[in-house]
């Protein structure tokens, strides 16, 4: 594999602009003299899951989701790591570092970060196209429908059409009465199936294109890098983040987050009129006539969970390095350490920032100031974590020169 000629600028992937993808050239020409076949399934390149493992994840991002299981689906993954009859998608986890979605100061989501993550990864674009035209590039139904099938029978990649009934991810992988019912493959989150959630669910999706629908199509993927330049890039990209979110643009998440709890009730809920945002909350702007403080608390249901993950994943990245870098197993060992004493700031069930209040928020245990504040302290934590983990990173990239 080749290590690209131009070293990618890790501190800034807004820079990537990219150039027009296939599927937006054939619609501009209004190619329709192709004829595509009435039902399409595109052939499944992937791996197969051994029968004894019975659990995928824990994987709640859905672009990473999605972006792990296009690639495995057309035979270009990078594999998946089992413990026990567990399995975790190397995929996933490259998603989550190489983004800068594992490192967020909130839960936030960078889109200029998911589409570095498919520059990287050697695709030619990702474009979105919306039914609603006050979103940005419009399709119709028949556009969407016609990019769709070019995906799918002429590139021969899935494409991808987010939405809530499945908020962890699914792909597009075929079709039937032309376009009309789309065939999506997705894997059930372990908490809904206990038993077993390592294989992948295919069901038909009719109906789709409403108001709200979003297309997601990648372009053909021109390179790939090998996982060695993978995990130097995912190191690269660790502490590139980390220094925008510790002593950057982002430092104020957390400032803000630890004040906000910090605050009287009253005082909470008048900001969040004044400003429409909830500070360490997983919801963007709050509209007229709803009950703020049932917001505030709802926006925190899974801020422990979502930000514990996150962590757990630099934390994964750190140890699947081992492999590639055994000159630094020691260092590298030492952030896996670290991070998963950061993931536990946030998802210990004894001490951890959630521990009182639950999931869903219990609001009279929320409403409590002791309890605030024991979870604003909780930020501060993890904020002092974070800045030791980017130290750490610091001083292990110096020392493999990079």
């Amino acid at each position: 594999m080749s290590v690209p000629a131009k070293k990618i600028d890790q501190t800034k992937p807004e820079s990537y602009s990219p150039k027009m993808p296939e599927i937006a050239s054939i619609l501009e020409m209004r190619r329709r003299d192709v004829n595509y076949p009435e039902t399409y399934l595109l052939p499944n390149k992937g791996t197969k899951i051994p029968s004894d493992v019975k659990h995928y994840g824990p994987a709640y991002v859905p672009f990473a989701n999605e972006f792990a299981q296009l690639l495995d689906y057309i035979g270009q993954g990078y594999g998946f790591i089992y413990h026990g009859d567990w399995c975790k998608d190397r995929s996933y986890t490259i998603a989550d570092i190489l983004s800068g979605h594992a490192m967020e100061p909130a839960p936030l989501l960078s889109e200029e970060g998911v589409d570095f993550l498919w520059k990287v990864s050697g695709f030619s674009s990702r474009r979105k196209y919306y039914a609603d035209p006050a979103k940005g590039a419009t399709m119709s139904e028949s556009e969407m429908i016609e990019a769709i099938q070019h995906a799918l029978c002429t590139l021969e990649q899935p494409v991808i059409v987010p939405q809530e009934s499945q908020w962890w991810g699914s792909i597009i992988v075929g079709y039937k009465a032309n376009g009309k019912v789309l065939v999506l493959q997705h894997y059930l989150p372990y908490f809904v199936d206990m038993e077993n959630n390592a294989q992948p669910q295919i069901v038909d999706f009719a109906e789709w294109y409403k108001e709200n629908t979003t297309l997601v199509i990648a372009g053909k993927r021109e390179k790939s890098l090998s996982l060695i330049e993978i995990y130097r890039e995912g190191l690269r990209r660790i502490r590139s983040c980390f220094e925008i979110n510790i002593k950057g643009e982002r430092h104020h998440y957390y400032d803000d987050w630890e004040v906000f709890l910090r605050l009287s009730k009253d005082d909470m809920i008048t900001q969040v009129k004044r400003t429409g945002i909830v500070p360490g909350g997983d919801h963007g702007p709050i509209g007229e006539d709803v009950d703020i403080w049932n917001v505030i608390c709802h926006s925190h249901d899974s801020t422990w969970c979502d930000m514990a993950e996150r962590r757990f994943y630099v934390m994964n990245f750190c140890r699947q390095a081992m492999e590639y870098f055994p000159e630094v197993k020691e260092d590298l060992q030492a952030l896996d350490d670290h991070f998963m004493y950061t993931n536990t700031i946030m998802g210990s069930q004894e001490d951890g920032y959630g521990s009182e209040i639950g999931d869903p928020v219990n609001p009279d245990i929320f409403e409590k100031p002791e309890v605030r504040a024991r979870m604003a302290d909780c930020v501060r934590r993890f904020r002092e974590a974070d800045e030791k983990g980017l130290g750490m990173i610091e001083a292990l990239l110096s020392r493999m020169n990079l």
